[in-house]
């Protein structure tokens, strides 16, 4: 079970933590200032050498066609790069998309670190945008001339077709962070460029949520886009209606309705509308798929010859011309491939307990370990709202969460498990967070077994003759702790002591390892006792307060209220005095309220009320974040606070990393 990590302390190893995480001591709302739109770009513009081939051969247009009148310029981290090459991944499955969708996330509006102590809202596929004085009304403008990855012009047409089909038709429902008090936001189109987003109440927090939409950014979330030439094609009724290719796609995918084609209503994962199941999907991305998942191994992506960024000198972004992404499903394969070379730059997956691993082979394998700054903690989710009534009316009891709190040893756990590279913590926000509450971290994780036991007697749980705990209505109190970690050792030892400490308590608890599918698939119809999962989304509530009101998915302390919350049918409403009400309350008066301090202190009331009695069990948490680096891989960043708020990698600017061929 022990994973040496021998020869250096947490604080050494640690030393570029402090720097990294400080970028969260701006307030994302200072952040949200209204851009200005920027001059026309008068640079002499260059492309890569396999994109000159093909304008040169005549089945592409010249760079200055494919680029907009103002390209975004994306400023490099360490130096001009140079084009060309393969970027060699790996990923877990198709439950793993989140490995390709974090590097080609593309927004509105981006977060970008200009040095490690400042977090800044940016102009991405907007090149302009202004408020309102009480936030009701955005205005928001495109940059002129970009398209998408097929030569087709991005335009309102687009965004119109956004508007008409996944937020008020048949492609919903509708998102919740764009409908306030049940009301759709307005939509109108002023010219080809320019379009205004008007709301009933205040909506300040608009541009940072659009910052981090966990969408993949050119369909639906609140970049407001779609593809209106291509995917009207899928649609009956439209001006672009192509029957014939609505029966092919149907046939070819063993489907019954159009609607199925463009997936679950609200997932947009379907077969035709997600880029990474349809290579032939027109894209707004620094790289498309080309070979997809997930029948192919390794999957491919390659450069999007129509993205919309430039370098400082010019030169057409992204710099690496394909990323291949190899499949493996236990990580031990996967660390063998970093050892001996084969991945080029990773974090996702890179284990912190195996840091002498990597560095032992660090000079073999040609690379270097970079330590980014992780901010989120291990966390064990009891079901509120659970369909069996003795689990919920349990699990909702702040007596019954005390106890497995403090039953468990997470000093033993950081020690013997992660060789005290971790904190022992409650799930609340990270150190360096403008939430940040040290009570609120320590709330509920002293080690008190036998207090836990007394806890479970005053709630009236009976000691069965085999030692194990009754429920009221007399039947063992059994329960499943779920989970998708398999091939992650260190977690899977961390989940084995969690167990245990609850049935040394006398809890019957048993441990359900599932892939990650199902993990979600069972989420999504309510079938979880207790799950686990990161408590992430941590270093700026205001920025996204998911992981706070609930509505992460792998989360699910509230399960089936959140998706009552979010408008899913099958959600069932909390009762009235269930506390995610009053957490709800706060965050909606929050996220209405323009005044920075007056909506910070609303954020500190919601917290306050996990504070008092946790929904979350955390465990261990901030550790460092390993990222493995090819030596010749460049521009990637030394120092680095990886959070989900901030999409983890892509703060980092991937279409700016690049492989020195010399």
């Amino acid at each position: 079970m022990s994973h040496q990590l021998r020869g250096i302390d947490r604080r050494t190893f640690l030393k570029v933590a402090a720097a990294s995480t400080a970028a969260a001591l701006t307030p994302v709302t200072a952040l949200a200032a209204p851009a200005a739109k920027p001059a026309a770009q008068t640079m002499t513009y260059k492309e890569a050498p396999m994109l000159a081939e093909m304008v040169e051969a005549g089945t592409l247009p010249a760079v200055d066609e494919r680029l907009p009148l103002s390209p975004r310029v994306v400023p490099v981290q360490e130096e001009i790069g140079e084009y060309g090459g393969t970027w060699r991944r790996a990923y877990k499955g198709m439950s793993d998309s989140s490995n390709q969708i974090k590097l080609i996330h593309t927004f509105g509006l981006h977060y970008f670190s200009p040095d490690p102590d400042t977090i800044e809202i940016v102009p991405g596929l907007f090149d302009e945008w202004t408020q309102n004085e009480d936030s009701t009304e955005f205005t928001f403008h495109l940059r002129e001339g970009m398209r998408w990855s097929d030569g087709e012009f991005f335009d309102t047409e687009d965004i119109q077709f956004w508007y008409d089909w996944y937020y008020q038709g048949d492609l919903g429902p509708g998102y919740s962070l764009l409908t306030i008090n049940d009301t759709p936001m307005e939509l109108e189109v002023v010219d080809a460029y320019t379009f205004i987003v008007r709301f009933p109440e205040p909506n300040p927090l608009l541009p940072s949520r659009i910052a981090n939409s966990a969408t993949e950014g050119s369909i639906g979330g609140p970049t407001f886009g779609a593809p209106a030439h291509y995917l009207s094609q899928f649609i009956p009724g439209t001006d672009y209606t192509n029957q014939a290719k609505i029966d092919e796609a149907l046939a070819a995918h063993q489907l019954t309705t159009w609607q199925q084609l463009f997936g679950d209503a609200g997932n947009r994962e379907g077969p035709i509308s997600w880029w990474f199941l349809n290579p032939e999907l027109p894209v707004m991305i620094p790289w498309r798929i080309e070979v997809p998942p997930p029948l192919n191994d390794p999957i491919v992506m390659v450069r999007n010859p129509y993205y919309y960024s430039v370098d400082p000198e010019g030169q057409q972004l992204p710099y690496i011309d394909r990323i291949d992404f190899r499949l493996f499903e236990d990580n031990s394969i996967f660390d063998l491939w970093i050892t001996q070379g084969l991945i080029d730059m990773h974090q996702r997956h890179v284990a912190a307990a195996n840091f002498p691993l990597y560095k032992e082979h660090e000079a073999s394998g040609d690379y270097r370990v970079i330590i980014w700054t992780q901010t989120w903690t291990h966390a064990y989710y009891p079901n509120t709202s659970h369909t069996d009534p003795v689990l919920r009316d349990l699990f909702t009891n702040p007596k019954m969460r005390e106890a497995m709190s403090i039953a468990i040893n997470r000093d033993e756990i950081n020690n013997l498990v992660y060789d005290g590279f971790y904190e022992p913590r409650q799930a609340s926000p990270v150190s360096g967070s403008p939430e940040f509450d040290p009570e609120f971290e320590q709330r509920w994780t002293e080690y008190d077994p036998d207090r836990a036991r007394a806890l479970l007697d005053e709630i009236g749980l009976e000691v069965g003759p085999d030692g194990k705990r009754l429920r009221p209505d007399g039947a063992p109190l059994n329960f499943q702790l779920m989970h998708s970690k398999a091939g992650d050792q260190p977690r899977l030892d961390e989940i084995d002591l969690v167990a245990q400490y609850w049935n040394a308590i006398g809890l019957g608890v048993s441990i359900d390892s599932v892939e990650r599918s199902l993990y979600e698939e069972r989420l999504a119809n309510g079938q979880v006792d207790v799950g686990h999962w990161e408590h992430d989304r941590s270093l700026i509530i205001e920025g996204n307060p998911d992981s706070y009101i609930g509505t992460v998915s792998q989360q699910p302390y509230v399960n089936l209220y959140a998706k009552w919350y979010v408008g899913n049918p099958v959600g069932v409403e909390p009762p009235a005095d269930h506390p995610i009400r009053l957490i709800w309350g706060f965050w909606e008066q929050a996220s209405r309220e323009a005044d920075a301090t007056k909506r910070h202190a609303l954020v500190m009331e919601m917290l306050a009320v996990h504070k008092e009695a946790p929904l979350a069990i955390g465990t261990v948490g901030e550790p460092p974040a390993l990222a493995i680096t090819k030596n010749n891989f460049r521009n990637v960043p030394e120092e680095m606070a990886s959070d989900t708020t901030l999409r983890d990698i892509l703060l980092a600017r991937p279409e700016q990393f690049f492989i020195r061929q010399s």
